[in-house]
């Protein structure tokens, strides 16, 4: 059953990350754009301003993801950057972080 959750979790969240990564396509050349909350719930829709800079250097490791304070699952992950209006996650646990590998669009 937990097996089952983290991968649930981490397929979601990587939608979320293949979304964004389209979303980094369309609005090249800007130094800030919007994505979507990369956090495990299927329904949240939230919406997080971040540079590129920023973003480039989530992206840099496939076990990082971009969430609102507060949407991080502490079992899951760690809080690895504070922006203010939103966290970089890290995947922890090691299905958690082979997902996460498996599932990235820039590998």
């Amino acid at each position: 059953m937990i097996e089952e959750r983290i991968r649930r979790i981490g397929e979601n969240e990587a939608l979320y990350r293949q979304v964004n990564e389209q979303v980094r396509g369309i609005n090249r050349g800007v130094s800030e754009f919007t994505v979507l909350c990369e956090c495990g719930t299927l329904d949240c829709m939230a919406h997080i301003d971040v540079s590129r800079n920023v973003y480039e250097e989530t992206r840099s490791s496939s076990h990082r993801f971009i969430v609102l304070p507060g949407h991080q699952i502490d079992e899951l992950e760690i809080v690895v950057a504070d922006h203010g209006s939103f966290i970089v996650l890290e995947k922890t646990p090691p299905q958690a972080r082979r997902i996460a590998e498996e599932m990235n669009p820039r590998t």
